[in-house]
Formats: structure tokens, C-alpha cells, sequence
């Protein structure tokens, strides 16, 4: 029976029936559909149960990977539906998969053929072997529990982008001398129908290594445009949007040119969109300063995020043209109760107006923040004191009195 690359072939074993033995080859792994799977050995003559598998479990791909006899047995535990994927589908599941992903995999299997190996023969007490298999077990089902929950994130995101199941939200970013808006920060939030609110941090970490950030990244681009053309519009022609950059977009050769192409298609100018990119990212490749020049030659203005938590050095503040740096949340929290706070954000606006650029304060939440960043000059201020980040039809509800 050879299952194709395009469907799963699946077949249904009865409660102890064998599924692999021991020192096998392994001519598939196993998805479980339904019921319960044993993974067990023998050591010194005894049954020693390693796991047991619930439905929705990946097993039997070790084999697959590393062309090695099966370190272990398999038995269905109680009456199961089995789906079997081929040597092809799991090795071009891992050529293909993000690198983090692929690293924690064959660092599970190198892990699992050690310990296999270690308790292969060995004379220790039955407790002191229990204890050591129970200890292996658990760090092995967290490492593959992340690993598969990576992988059907991935999946639920795909599905995602299909169903449109994204939106964002706008938060407003403010002038400090009159707290009126000079534009928004858009921002990507997803209500998943499986998981309920996913924390952004938690599928753009996915997302990043994956191919799914260009379409994400682009999908939020074009939303944001679309959107802000009807701020504009209603509110203020001068208003401007912040979009949050990665490094795969900085690494495409094509970003630039299709940005520039979606700017026109929605009657809005280089100057009212800012690029927001963190220091690792902007400062991490040979690429970032032609990519800088580039954006800045096309009249896109790039903002500096987090500043203070990355590669901060006055080398790249004296070779790359940045238009504005963002305080870092870390450093305004501190401000009214840390005097290193006010000391190293007064440094900060200080550097920043001296080469020329201008500032932006996030996290701002209270009136004491507010108020000492007014006193030490800061531009522009972002955080729950003034907003938190408002839905397209809340924003279209603003006074108009909120705008210049």
C-alpha cells in the first residue's frame, strides 16, 4: 500500500495489535485519527511504556528522517483509525518548514536516539529507570508539543488568510504639544474560531519564519492604505499610517516596487506612510543600507522601533538615514518612579533632534509619563493615555476636534 503525496491513506488496528516493532525500518508515520497508541520498549525483559499518544498525535517520523531502525514499539492501546504518511510527505514537510521548526526536530531526534540508547542494556534499579524514562518522556512530549502546535498554527493561519479571519486595529499616534492625531500605527489581530484570541507575538513569531508573512505583511499594507484614504478623507489629508516591517520584507527585492504600486492604486503619497522597523532587523544584514536608501529615495520616512533594546550604537545612527526612533515601553514605564528612566529618555531625545531626527515615546499610560516626556521635548506620543488601539468603524466615530 503506498499512499500518494496528495491524501492520506488510512487504516484502523484493533486494540493490541502491533503497529511497529522495535529495530524496524520504518516505512511510514502515523497521524493518530482516533484512539490511543502505545509507545513502549523492553529493558532487562521488562515493558516499559514511553508514551501514550492521544488523537491528533504525529508518531513513527524519527525513522522516516534519519533512515534509522525504529527505537522503539507501537500498539494501538485501545480500537484506532490510523492516517500513514510517506517518507516523501514528512521529509518534504521538514525541507520545507521554518528553520527554528526544522532545528527543534532533529534536536528531539538526536535527543530521543541518545536516551534510547542510554537505557538500551542498562543494569539501574527498575525506579531509578522508571524515573529516568519519565523524565525523557515529558522533555520530549513538551518539545514535540511545540513542534506539532507550530505546525497547526501554520495551518490554522493559512486558513486564516483564506477566510479573512484577520483584521486590524488602529492605535493613534499624537502630537505632544496638543495631543492631537497625527496618524495610527496599524496593527494585526486575529479572532481564531479554534483558539479565540491568539496573542499577535504568538503567530507573527510563526508567521516570521514561515512564508506566510509576505501575504500577511501585504495584506496589512494594503488594509492600512485602503483605510487610511478614507481617514483622510473624513478627518485630515495630512494624516499618516505606521506599518510594522520584518526582514523577510526587508530582504525582497520586489517590496519596495510593489509598495510604491499599492500607494498609487489608493491615491495616497510615499510621505504620509511610515515603515516601522526594529534595530535586529534594520541592522542585521549587508542589505539595510540599500534598502534604506531605497525607501527613503521613493519618499518613505523609516522609524527606528524599540530603540534602546537592539543593536543601539551611534555607528548606525551615523551611517543609516532614520527619520524617527521610538522610545522603547521598557523605558517610559520607568518615568515618575526611576530616575535612570528620565535619564536615559532625556539622552535619547537629545541624540535623536541632534541628528536630525524626530521621536516617538510608546506606552505611554499615565499623566506623569505624559508630562515629563512634554518637559524634556519628546515629538510624539503613542500609548493607552490617550488611546488604545480602536476598530476601523471607532475610528470613523472620532470627533473631528481629535485631528489638526
Amino acid at each position: 500500500m503506498n499512499p500518494s503525496n496528495a491524501q492520506l491513506t488510512a487504516r484502523r488496528y484493533r486494540a493490541g495489535d502491533p503497529i511497529f516493532s522495535e529495530g524496524d525500518q520504518g516505512n511510514f508515520a502515523y497521524i493518530i485519527e482516533e484512539g490511543q497508541v502505545e509507545i513502549w520498549t523492553e529493558l532487562n525483559g521488562d515493558r516499559r511504556v514511553l508514551n501514550v499518544l492521544q488523537p491528533g498525535s504525529l508518531f513513527g517520523e524519527l525513522a522516516l528522517v534519519d533512515a534509522k531502525p525504529r527505537s522503539a514499539s507501537a500498539s494501538a492501546l485501545t480500537d484506532c483509525i490510523l492516517s500513514l504518511v510517506t517518507p516523501d510527505q514528512v521529509n518534504q514537510r521538514i525541507d520545507t518548514a521554518d528553520p527554528i521548526l526544522r532545528l527543534l526536530l532533529l534536536v528531539v531526534i538526536g535527543h530521543f536516539r541518545s536516551e534510547s540508547n542510554n537505557f538500551r542494556g542498562t543494569t539501574e534499579p527498575a525506579l531509578v529507570l522508571d524515573a529516568a524514562l519519565t523524565k525523557t518522556k515529558l522533555s520530549l512530549k513538551e518539545r514535540i508539543t511545540d513542534a506539532v502546535d507550530m505546525i497547526r498554527l501554520e495551518g490554522e493561519m493559512k486558513e486564516a488568510i483564506a477566510k479573512e479571519q484577520f483584521h486590524l486595529v488602529y492605535q493613534p499616534i499624537v502630537f505632544m504639544d496638543d495631543l492631537r492625531i497625527e496618524g495610527f500605527e496599524a496593527l494585526i489581530r486575529w479572532q481564531s474560531p479554534k483558539r479565540g484570541f491568539v496573542r499577535p507575538d504568538r503567530f507573527i513569531e510563526v508567521a516570521e519564519a514561515t512564508d506566510l508573512i509576505i501575504p500577511i505583511g501585504q495584506w496589512v499594507i494594503e488594509q492600512g492604505l485602503k483605510d487610511l484614504k478614507t481617514f483622510q478623507t473624513k478627518f485630515n489629508p495630512h494624516l499618516l499610517m505606521s506599518f510594522n516591517i520584518v526582514g523577510r520584507q526587508t530582504n525582497s527585492e520586489d517590496f519596495v516596487p510593489w509598495l510604491l504600486e499599492k500607494v498609487d492604486h489608493y491615491g495616497l503619497t510615499p510621505d504620509k506612510v511610515k515603515l516601522e522597523i526594529i534595530e535586529r532587523t534594520l541592522f542585521s544584514g549587508e542589505s539595510s543600507a540599500p534598502w534604506i536608501e531605497n525607501c527613503r529615495s521613493q519618499g518613505f520616512a523609516l522609524v527606528l522601533d524599540d530603540f534602546g533594546t537592539g543593536y543601539s550604537s551611534l555607528q548606525y545612527l551615523n551611517e543609516y538615514k532614520i527619520d524617527r526612533v521610538k522610545i522603547d515601553k521598557s523605558f517610559v514605564d520607568g518615568l515618575g518612579t526611576n530616575q535612570n528612566s528620565e535619564s536615559i529618555c532625556s539622552a535619547i531625545l537629545q541624540l535623536s533632534h541632534a541628528l536630525g531626527m524626530t521621536v516617538v515615546a510608546e506606552g505611554i499610560e499615565t499623566q506623569a509619563q505624559l508630562e515629563i516626556l512634554q518637559s524634556l521635548g519628546c515629538d510624539y506620543g503613542q500609548g493607552y493615555l490617550f488611546s488604545r488601539p480602536l476598530r476601523f468603524d471607532q475610528v470613523m466615530v472620532l470627533d473631528q476636534d481629535a485631528f489638526r
